[in-house]
């Protein structure tokens, strides 16, 4: 703690002035390509965000306790429920923070789920077990009489919220984007850390289903940030399409529910979120070449590899001549 708050002392004392130029603008990425740029992506899950950010040309850290959902790409395993995973985390925002493009946190809702207080009195009838209720809005941290796994999944679920508190703050104190994503009506929102950080900083909330963004449910998502920069995803469903039933499906004698495959994001929604980091990233002073020949004075090392006919690895260099003659931002 003594090391974020000296740390936030130096952010109130400094200011924004040694990250403005002249004409008022924030040059944070100044002399960076983006390719230089770190995206970090924490409970990362199947990772999916993270490789459309590897494919736009950032590079990436996705973390998780796990790999188990992710293909195809590599996962920093930190369980954030250990201190020493949490500090971990924490040391690579502090070393990296220079060239940190944003990081963002989607933690797991499960316990903190609504529709755990859905009765479904159809499928009790018929035998099926049904999850109840672990929060309320008076009992935010677990309601009472807890026991067995409902009580251990809850209390781990309470080590998460307050690790996602931790980084934010921290972000928030180094002046790196950061982001959270649940749905909108999770009670994660009201977790006393994360209500407590989100009420100290401010921030901004953006709403939108996710079915305009190539969901396939009209799940309603809030995406709160640092400041406003995420606003052009708000869009709400305008009915000109049909939705997937949220409908609970039975395996043997328990229920799955169709909100485990609204926790990957819609590769459209990466896309378009990739998008915004991306013109994030160009108006705080970073540059994106065209082609190779205005990239190779920044990118000594890889494209002498290029030059030596050794074929790189990856998606960093450009072509030659680019691809498109023009772009347009929507």
């Amino acid at each position: 703690m003594e090391k974020v708050m000296t740390e936030s002392h130096c952010v109130e004392e400094k200011g924004f002035t040694d990250l403005e130029n002249s004409s008022g603008g924030f040059t944070k990425f100044s002399g960076k390509c983006i390719h230089d740029l770190l995206f970090l992506e924490i409970f990362a899950g199947t990772a999916r965000l993270s490789k459309v950010a590897r494919d736009t040309g950032l590079q990436t850290l996705p973390i998780d306790k796990t790999a188990n959902r992710a293909s195809q790409i590599f996962i920093a395993q930190y369980d954030l429920t250990e201190p020493e995973s949490l500090q971990a985390v924490l040391d690579i925002l502090h070393t990296e923070k220079d060239r940190i493009l944003a990081v963002h946190l989607a933690p797991a809702c499960g316990t903190a789920s609504r529709a755990r207080e859905k009765k479904l009195s159809a499928f009790v009838k018929r035998g099926f077990k049904v999850p109840g209720p672990l929060r309320s809005t008076k009992k935010p941290m677990g309601i009472d009489g807890l026991s067995g796994l409902d009580k251990v999944r809850t209390e781990t679920a309470n080590i998460v919220y307050e690790a996602t508190a931790k980084i934010v703050e921290v972000c928030y104190s180094l002046q790196i984007l950061c982001s959270i994503e649940n749905p909108e009506n999770s009670l994660f929102w009201v977790f006393p850390a994360i209500e407590q950080v989100l009420a100290s900083i401010g921030g901004h909330s953006v709403s939108f289903h996710n079915c305009m963004h190539g969901g396939a449910r009209n799940k309603l998502t809030k995406w709160w940030a640092t400041d406003a920069t995420f606003e052009a995803l708000r869009v709400f469903c305008d009915g000109s399409h049909s939705h997937a039933k949220w409908n609970p499906n039975p395996v043997g004698k328990n229920l799955q529910f169709p909100t485990a495959e609204e926790a990957a994001y819609p590769v459209l929604l990466c896309k378009r979120i990739m998008a915004v980091l991306l013109k994030y990233a160009i108006q705080h002073g970073a540059h994106n070449p065209a082609n190779l020949q205005t990239q190779l004075p920044g990118s000594s090392t890889t494209s002498h590899r290029w030059i030596l006919d050794m074929l790189p690895k990856g998606k960093k260099l450009k072509p030659l001549v680019s691809e498109f003659q023009d772009y347009i931002f929507f």
